[in-house]
């Protein structure tokens, strides 16, 4: 009997009745291969791509788009074949059936197993083909696409296996068909929500939480379960190191089948029909369930008011959640809603691992805030302050050996990426102020914008923490970093490129115009941006404690690329051209040599070679006048007071304050990003000559360094309150 269950014969004869599951593969792949080959080349032909850049997506198209596609059809595909090959196990009737034949449980299972390959296969390698002689009929047919082609079988087979035999598992465990979708459903979405709650937790309880995921969280969050271990794989399938998580995945099926095996095995027939077929695993589940559940409930309470009532509602949610989600499970175990406070001791033992959680969340009792490494134990730090410098626009630009480059934007939003490609440093200046900003941090004297910092002890293992920092704060950060060469090298990168793709440079100067430099002397042109990287790598921190006095823009062309990663993470590919690369750069008044071929140029290098008329400051008043008496009577004593829309105008033409004004603006492109974050006071700088016409033809600036105090003054009296500088 057993070599009968796998002839050709008993094959076919099994298959009846599930034979739409193969129909239902052959439809999905050839939606998923054939069709969707077919609209992607027609996108491609609109765009009017080169042939270099075709192949590179369609290369691509292999090794990305096919595998996330094929993947969510093998899922589906498996999960349907799973459900079909054991639904019966939910039948007592048919259990007693299928289990009296003569036929080891083992070999009925690698049966059904086999069946459900070929139910898989067959499909896919017509489709998949289909696909190949497609591409070989538009020209794209080569011995890389092949292999391309056989190791996405495999890997979508792996794929499809394991998120059948977690089917298969689930049914084999639960005894209802309720049980059975609720268990399922916990499977493959319990680590996504137990992430996501964590992740809540730590913003709402921690002041430097790091927004990123990586350790602990990192693990729950894409090993927990097999829907994430696929998604996992293809994401770093398709960044190209994918060893460690294939790895994974392959162990992970391993441990699903050998335990789909045993369970379906060792399953008792008389147990169908109750909830779980194996009960020790009642207060397991019990436990994973309700005590996450406790948590996140009483987190939705915790959120829910404004004021301080907010505790008192956090502990009545997860009161509340606690008790409902156990006995909501003890009713489903049993199918009796008499059940429901069955198990009190359970219960009031959940409950107080409830109350620890929190209460160690609430505290902070492990630390987590407070966490600083030791100088003598530290391997290095990685910072990401790309929003502080957010002024200049830079890319990472790595040149291979064969000449040809890898260019990746540097992102400037409110991201906390970036702690992973950028250099390890250490220094004790940077460790002072680091030090520094946690220690602000943890006095509640948070401000202003947001660093991350990866810290790296001599164990090789990281911890990440996200701080607040004040603009006093980000210089001291900013000035220990321009002391480490290997941040300047990297931050600066794109020096490596050669000079003969440099093809304009472009300045801004103080009088905030914007001239193109040099356009017809590119030796010069050369020069210059030799001089400022020279410039740059030798000069350290004390650099930028000065005002910025010219910002250079380089616009590079014709680079040899393998394509490049955008600041969205997306994989483009290389140009026929080659690539063009746009970067701007400030320049401090440390930088002699730069400066001494910029003074070539003419154009105003400081604020004192401008001769200014008048300067109008507008000042944005967040209250409306006549609501205070002693704004009033302030504002009564500004002179040159004009009433705007939006708060007062005064206007500064006296010789002393328009000299102590020019020692602290400075045109917006022209001011480093750590200086000045947020002040409801613009102006307007009217040169000698230009005529103002309500704004339109004045010099807009900004203040970038030490107020003066007749500026303070009038914005007191103003009633300006969002104001920061150097605080």
């Amino acid at each position: 009997m057993k070599s009968k269950i796998y002839s050709s014969e008993y094959m076919k004869s099994s298959s009846k009745g599930q034979r739409w599951i193969p129909a239902f593969a052959m439809i999905a792949f050839l939606l998923a291969f054939p069709v969707a080959e077919l609209i992607l080349m027609g996108k491609w032909n609109e765009r009017s791509y080169t042939q270099s850049q075709l192949s590179y997506l369609y290369s691509s198209l292999w090794s990305s788009d096919f595998l996330t596609m094929g993947a969510g059809v093998a899922a589906v595909t498996a999960f349907l074949a799973a459900v079909s090959g054991f639904w019966y196990l939910y039948s007592p009737r048919k259990v007693d059936f299928y289990h009296s034949l003569p036929v080891k449980r083992s070999a009925l299972f690698l049966h059904r197993v086999l069946l459900a390959v070929l139910y898989y296969l067959v499909p896919y390698v017509i489709m998949e083909f289909a696909a190949v002689c497609i591409g070989a009929a538009r020209g794209y047919y080569s011995l890389s696409i092949m292999k391309k082609a056989l190791i996405l079988l495999v890997l979508h087979l792996l794929m499809y296996l394991l998120v059948y035999f977690s089917t298969v598992l689930v049914i084999a465990c639960t005894g209802t068909m309720l049980m059975g979708a609720l268990a399922w459903a916990g499977l493959f979405t319990y680590s996504i929500i137990l992430a996501v709650m964590l992740q809540l937790s730590g913003h709402l309880f921690f002041d430097n939480w790091y927004e990123g995921s990586y350790g602990i969280l990192a693990a729950v969050r894409n090993l927990g379960s097999p829907l994430m271990v696929i998604v996992s794989f293809i994401d770093k399938y398709s960044s190209g190191s994918f060893g460690k998580q294939l790895l994974i995945l392959i162990l992970t099926l391993f441990v699903m089948a050998v335990l789909s095996w045993m369970a379906f095995c060792r399953r008792r027939s008389e147990n169908t029909g109750k909830a779980l077929v194996y009960t020790w695993m009642e207060p397991v589940l019990s436990a994973l369930i309700t005590i996450p559940s406790g948590l996140g409930i009483g987190l939705i309470f915790y959120m829910i008011p404004e004021d301080s009532s907010k505790t008192a509602w956090g502990i009545f949610g997860m009161i509340l959640g606690t008790i409902l989600v156990h006995g909501i499970l003890e009713v489903i175990y049993e199918m009796d809603f008499r059940r429901f406070f069955r198990r009190k001791v359970q219960l009031m033992i959940f409950g107080g691992v409830v109350a620890i959680c929190a209460l160690t969340m609430k505290m902070d009792l492990l630390g987590y805030d407070s966490y600083f490494p030791a100088y003598d134990n530290l391997q290095g730090v990685v910072i990401n302050v790309s929003n502080l410098s957010y002024t200049e626009q830079l890319c990472n630009v790595e040149k291979k050996e064969d000449g040809i480059y890898k260019i990746r934007y540097t992102a400037t939003s409110d991201k906390s990426s970036g702690l992973l490609d950028q250099p390890v440093m250490k220094s004790k200046a940077l460790y002072n102020s680091l030090e520094d900003i946690r220690l602000q941090n943890e006095k509640g004297k948070k401000s202003g914008r947001r660093v991350y910092v990866r810290y790296i002890n001599k164990q090789g293992f990281s911890v990440c923490r996200g701080y607040n920092v004040s603009s006093a704060q980000a210089q001291n950060l900013m000035e220990a970093l321009y002391d480490e060469q290997t941040w300047k090298e990297d931050k600066y990168s794109f020096f490596q490129l050669d000079k003969q793709y440099l093809k304009e440079v472009t300045g801004t100067f103080c009088d905030g115009d914007i001239q193109t430099l040099f356009e017809k002397n590119a030796e010069k042109r050369q020069a210059l941006a030799e001089a400022l990287r020279k410039d740059i790598l030798e000069n350290g921190g004390q650099t930028v404690k000065d005002q910025p006095c010219a910002m250079l823009m380089f616009d590079y062309a014709g680079i040899p690329s393998e394509g490049y990663i955008d600041e969205w993470g997306m994989n483009v590919p290389a140009v026929q051209e080659g690539e063009r690369v746009s970067t701007s750069v400030l320049v401090y008044p440390a930088y002699k040599r730069t400066l001494a071929i910029l003074e070539e140029t003419g154009y105003p290098l400081s604020m004192d070679e401008l001769s200014v008329e008048y300067i109008d400051v507008y000042y944005f008043s967040s209250e409306a006048a006549g609501e205070d008496d002693e704004v009033f009577s302030d504002i009564e004593s500004v002179s040159d007071l004009e009433e705007t829309e939006n708060g007062y105008k005064v206007r500064y033409d006296k010789k002393e304050q328009l000299e102590t004004l020019k020692k602290c603006i400075r045109p917006s492109q022209l001011v480093n990003g750590w200086t000045i974050w947020n002040a409801d006071v613009t102006m307007e700088v009217v040169l000698e000559g230009q005529e103002s016409t309500d704004g339109d033809s004045g010099l807009y600036m900004t203040f970038a360094g030490e107020i003066p105090d007749f500026i303070r003054a009038d914005a007191k009296a103003a009633h300006v309150t969002e104001w920061e500088v150097n605080d």
